[in-house]
């Protein structure tokens, strides 16, 4: 039996194919009297283990390297600017800070959850020309939710308004031009 898992063990790194520390730890980790199918074994989890080493690492330098690219894309785009040229620090520049300004003035997005049907609502706005994409922005929201529209700045429908949707339009700084009338009797409203 010795004879047999030598010889095995011979022919294996006569081949080349096993790296003979990795062998040896596997043979050594296998215990004494261990067949060639153990040893084998103990083998090929060190060498999973070492791939899988090495991909964490091929896979930290990639990301290091993205992360480089990214901050050379904002040192030409003047978004950032070194402050120190030994310590490699970086800082905002002001025109990085013009780009958060905008960025943050940017639309949420216009899907909601919607939360159920509920009692009939309308909505109904008067946001200044000047603020013509937030508007646009609250129509497209409200078509959404299944509302229909009565008025261009009167909807009506029977879709719970989410509270995250009330604060973004705070956020927008646009609540304080939209009503919303939650309605308990229909009346005249025959058209829901």
């Amino acid at each position: 039996m010795k004879g047999q898992i030598l010889l095995k063990a011979l022919e294996i790194l006569k081949t080349g194919v096993m790296n003979q520390v990795d062998f040896f730890e596997a043979v050594l980790a296998s215990g004494y009297g261990a067949n060639m199918g153990k040893i084998d074994y103990k083998y090929r989890k060190i060498q999973q283990t070492k791939k899988q080493k090495k991909y964490i690492e091929d896979d930290l330098e990639k990301r290091k390297r993205r992360l480089q690219v990214f901050i050379s894309k904002m040192k030409h785009s003047g978004l950032i600017k070194k402050v120190d040229h030994n310590n490699l620090k970086i800082k905002i520049s002001e025109k990085g800070r013009e780009k958060i300004r905008k960025l943050k003035n940017k639309l949420p997005n216009r899907r909601y959850k919607k939360e159920g049907r509920g009692q009939t609502v309308i909505i109904s706005f008067d946001i200044p020309e000047k603020l013509r994409r937030k508007r646009n922005w609250l129509r497209e929201v409200i078509r959404n939710f299944g509302f229909e529209m009565v008025h261009q700045s009167v909807w009506i429908g029977k879709t719970k308004i989410p509270e995250n949707f009330i604060r973004d339009m705070e956020d927008l700084k646009i609540l304080e031009y939209v009503e919303i009338f939650e309605i308990s009797k229909i009346g005249t409203l025959k058209k829901l």
